[in-house]
């Protein structure tokens, strides 16, 4: 009835209350932008990476770079991820504001690092078994490590995350992600052994 109605709600309202909203300090710029700084001077807003993306992940920024940046290319994840060995961006350019890379350049090109909310986690709210975003890390910065009986839960490593995305992309959490990627100002290159690597394949579903 009416009293098991409002139970039902204020346990909805307690979860939400419990995790904490996705709020990216730093945007993310194109691999081979180099920096802020350089994206800023460079770029005129031709937006020919925004429209080759094949992942259509690069968008106009508003106000995300300073009121000088507005229009410029940022990433976004809510419907892709920046894959692996893409340099389309880069290659397309005319003004070398997103720099030319190598396939081997990019996959060491730091655009971000990865951030972990355990609080927004199904494994840690729900007690649910998952690991999408470990299984779709293409350099296992993101791995499961044990948790609670035979559940895993995510562990990050930044000093081997490159800001694809795809674990955000796929976090099936809501109505916030667990993971996701905060950028960086200045772009880093990482070192990442040859074993670590992992050819990433996402399907509809992310897991």
């Amino acid at each position: 009835g009416l009293a098991a109605g409002n139970l039902i709600a204020q346990e909805v309202t307690n979860g939400l209350l419990q995790k904490k909203e996705l709020k990216r300090q730093v945007p993310i710029a194109p691999p081979g932008a180099v920096s802020f700084d350089h994206l800023r001077e460079k770029c005129i807003s031709c937006h020919l990476c925004v429209s080759k993306c094949p992942s259509h992940v690069i968008k106009p920024a508003f106000l995300e770079y300073g009121p000088g940046g507005i229009m410029q290319p940022k990433l976004y994840f809510d419907r892709g991820f920046c894959n692996y060995d893409c340099i389309i961006c880069g290659d397309v350019c005319p003004t070398g504001a997103i720099q030319p890379l190598t396939k081997e350049e990019k996959n060491h090109t730091q655009m971000g690092q990865v951030q972990f909310i355990i609080e927004n986690c199904i494994v840690y709210y729900d007690e649910t078994s998952c690991g999408a975003c470990s299984e779709h890390c293409p350099t296992q910065a993101v791995r499961m490590v044990p948790y609670k009986g035979v559940l895993t839960i995510p562990e990050t490593d930044t000093s081997i995350c490159v800001g694809c995305g795809g674990c955000e992309y796929v976090c099936p959490a809501i109505p916030f992600k667990a993971i996701y990627v905060e950028g960086l100002a200045i772009q880093n290159t990482v070192e990442i052994k040859k074993e670590k690597v992992e050819d990433v394949v996402i399907d509809d579903f992310g897991f």
